[in-house]
């Protein structure tokens, strides 16, 4: 069978347009120009120490491991990388099945 990619149990969950994008739909009251955000020239953000602190495991670099993305990425180029057609069938329909529920 193929190793997962990522440790991450989570999904990316399939939206609807403007469902949890904070975007307008098309046709709704918000549309157009009016949305837009204005910023006034006095206005000011400021960062508590605790908010600007970086956690421990960040200060070294991203949280990504470059060696297993760059053997991805050589896997890919060489036309290597094993796909099960079977989970994404099934990835696929589940999500299918969780947007017109």
């Amino acid at each position: 069978m193929v190793e997962p990619i990522s440790t991450s149990a989570a999904r990316p969950r399939i939206t609807r347009p403007g469902e949890d994008a904070g975007l307008p739909v098309q046709g709704s009251a918000v549309s157009g120009a009016s949305s837009a955000v204005s910023t006034a020239a006095g206005d000011s953000v400021s960062l508590s120490p605790t908010a600007a602190a970086l956690p421990d495991e960040l200060k070294s670099g991203p949280p990504v491991d470059l060696e297993i993305v760059a053997k991805i990425k050589e896997a890919i180029k060489e036309g290597k990388y094993p796909i099960d057609l079977e989970a994404i069938t099934e990835s696929l329909f589940e999500n299918y099945l969780e947007l017109v529920s």
